[in-house]
This record gives C-alpha cells, sequence and structure tokens, in this order.
C-alpha cells in the first residue's frame, strides 16, 4: 500500500499536473532543467533560422519583433488559461460539494 501512496504523491508534482492539463493522459516529460535553460534549448534554432534567413540586420530585428509579438500573444492565452485552470482546480477541491 505505501508504495502505490507514493506513486500518487511523485504523479501530483506540479509540471505532471501541468503536462496532464496540456497534452492529455500521454505522458509528456518536461525534464528537469531551468526554466532559463529550457526557453533558450527550446528557442535557439528558430533564432539561429532567422539569422541565416535574414542576413540584413534591420530586417532580422523585424523578424525578431513579430516573433516576439506572435510568442507574447501565445504567452497571454496560456496564462489565463493557467489561472482559471488552478481557479477551477482550487474552486472544486475546497467549495465544491461532491
Amino acid at each position: 500500500m505505501r508504495d502505490f501512496i507514493n506513486d500518487i504523491l511523485a504523479r501530483t508534482e506540479l509540471n505532471q499536473i501541468m503536462s496532464f492539463v496540456l497534452h492529455g493522459a500521454e505522458t509528456h516529460e518536461r525534464g528537469s532543467e531551468p526554466y532559463k535553460v529550457q526557453l533558450q534549448k527550446g528557442s535557439d534554432a528558430i533564432y539561429k533560422r532567422l539569422e541565416s534567413i535574414f542576413p540584413n540586420e534591420t530586417a532580422l530585428e523585424e523578424a525578431h519583433a513579430d516573433l516576439s509579438q506572435a510568442l507574447g500573444s501565445y504567452e497571454t492565452v496560456y496564462t489565463e488559461i493557467g489561472m482559471k485552470v488552478g481557479a477551477r482546480i482550487i474552486y472544486q477541491l475546497l467549495i465544491a460539494e461532491k
């Protein structure tokens, strides 16, 4: 019984819950690296691609600005969704009747 409980508690880590909410039942490992490292690794390829497409500094800066605007929109939407999901979980845990 003890191992079963430990398994349940191990699955309640924030990254496991986030993975389930974003990707469903299939496992999606976030990794154990700090967020800064994950973001850097995740963005290196697109920035290298932009540099190869736009060798002109002005055009490259415009492409970076366009990419930043698009990513900022995603960040805003997913942050709001995350806050709503968190609020629903808290509501169901603390307030909602079963």
